[in-house]
């Protein structure tokens, strides 16, 4: 995926960030619309795609196992090369002041390598995939909203 992907998820975060929901339905007027606006085929079914990816994220499947208090989160080189230190540093810092939890740590490390970009994301992009997993957990809203007015703050 190219950046062009992300482009189509920030805008359908945008879009419906306040909808519950976008039903089955108005998924193709999702897609006519994101056509009109410019974006290309293979861009709106690379970001339907990763909504999926987002949507399995979010099952008690993909969460971590029980593991001590204190643990440590070693990344893989492949992971490595996709976030930078500022991006890991920013992952564990939002741990430490418990915006994220383990599992939504997975599930933002699973997002990031799912956009499939040939550049490691920056810190701008790694917020926008924050935010995307964490107004999709549930219960977890209110970490987005968090993260969102921290970042107002210092912008």
């Amino acid at each position: 995926m190219k950046a062009g992907v992300l482009d189509v998820l920030l805008y359908i975060f945008e879009r419906f960030q306040d909808d519950e929901f976008v039903p089955v339905e108005k998924a193709q007027q999702l897609v006519d619309e994101l056509e009109e606006v410019g974006f290309k085929s293979f861009e709106i079914n690379s970001a339907l795609s990763w909504l999926d990816g987002l949507v399995e994220t979010s099952s008690e499947n993909f969460a971590p196992l029980p593991s001590s208090l204190i643990s440590t989160r070693v990344y893989h080189p492949y992971e490595e090369h996709y976030l930078s230190a500022d991006c890991r540093g920013f992952l564990y810092f939002l741990e430490q002041v418990g915006v994220l939890d383990p599992h939504s740590r997975e599930a933002v490390v699973d997002r990031v390598l799912a956009l499939e970009i040939e550049q490691p994301v920056d810190l701008d992009q790694l917020k926008w995939v924050v935010m995307m997993v964490l107004f999709n957990l549930p219960g977890r809203q209110g970490a987005a909203v968090w993260l969102e007015n921290m970042d107002a703050c210092f912008h």
